[in-house]
């Protein structure tokens, strides 16, 4: 029988003796389902950091009288109906609806045409594509300052291009006329935000099986036939998403109409992300300026559910 070694250990001296093993701490383990949660606690911390609390706040502020450097009070909804009171309130909600209708729609159906062009075999196809998508990569800051020198009345290229060409015999005032100042700003919104429908509807073009339009073309389908019977079917979602982000960010555009116009000639390009700028840091009254934003909350509430739920719809049949 073969000797225990903790026996024989125990006879020698106890210099000899075989060190004790270590002790390891026990590890304390965490649930399984639990684990998955803990990844996601730095995204939930900027997500509410960044986020949900500017928004609560914000329309926290909407019901108060409060001021920069001054606390306010809880006044409920007075500061909307001193809105729905307010010309220039007016004035900017239908010029926010009107310039956000047709400049997603302009960029909708230009970055449909980009696309369906920039998706043939065409020469130098990357080059076309990278001067497409290059007007995406302009800070928006920096686009607004490049079209304000175009529409400079003096030393802009716009300008100078309609005295050259004989086109008018006076310099026109792009952004001070108040009949084509707002269509000055939209045609700056369009040359900025055209390159993401370019790219989202590129991608989506790529991304149809070439079988289905092999398919309607055997079957007799011409271009235009198979553009509105396969193409668009097959790009719904990616369409509804792309102008769903874009009515947001149009409406919200408050770099270029702010660095073009300022909301001028008297309040004429006026949109709602100006004039909070305007009641809520210009004059200090922030509660005002709160509900200038607030005001518009629902109807992208209602835009974005509309949206959500046609698509949801459209998959499940």
């Amino acid at each position: 029988m073969a000797a225990d070694p903790a026996a024989l250990d125990a006879r020698l001296p106890p210099g000899f003796r075989s060190p004790p093993p270590p002790v390891r701490p026990q590890r304390r383990s965490t649930p399984a389902g639990l684990t998955p949660y803990l990844f996601l606690i730095p995204a939930f911390l900027i997500f509410g950091g960044l986020i949900v609390y500017p928004l609560i706040d914000g329309i926290a502020t909407a019901f108060t009288d409060r001021v920069i450097a001054r606390g306010g009070q809880f006044i409920g909804v007075q500061n909307f109906l001193t809105l729905l009171g307010d010309e220039i309130f007016l004035r900017a909600a239908w010029n926010s609806l009107g310039l956000t209708l047709w400049v997603v729609a302009i960029k909708a159906v230009l970055g449909m045409i980009f696309a369906l062009v920039l998706a043939q075999p065409l020469p130098f196809r990357g080059i076309f594509r990278a001067l497409v998508f290059l007007p995406w990569a302009v800070p928006g800051l920096i686009a607004g300052l490049a079209w304000k020198w175009i529409y400079d009345e003096q030393v802009g290229v716009l300008t100078y291009l309609t005295l050259a060409l004989g086109i008018t015999d006076m310099p026109t005032y792009w952004l001070s006329d108040p009949k084509v100042g707002l269509i000055s700003v939209g045609v700056a919104m369009v040359w900025h935000g055209l390159p993401f429908y370019t790219m989202m509807f590129l991608a989506a073009l790529t991304s149809i099986p070439s079988e289905l339009t092999e398919a309607a073309a055997i079957d007799g389908a011409g271009p235009i036939r198979r553009f509105f019977s396969v193409t668009l079917p097959q790009m719904r979602n990616v369409i509804a998403i792309t102008v769903m982000l874009s009515t947001i960010w149009t409406f919200n555009s408050f770099h270029m109409v702010y660095v073009l116009t300022q909301g001028g000639p008297a309040n004429r390009t006026q949109i709602l992300p100006t004039l909070a700028f305007e009641y809520g840091i210009v004059r200090s009254q922030l509660g005002l300026g709160a509900a200038v934003l607030v005001s518009v909350i629902p109807i992208f509430l209602v835009l974005i559910f509309i949206l959500t739920q046609r698509m949801l719809k459209k998959e499940t049949n």
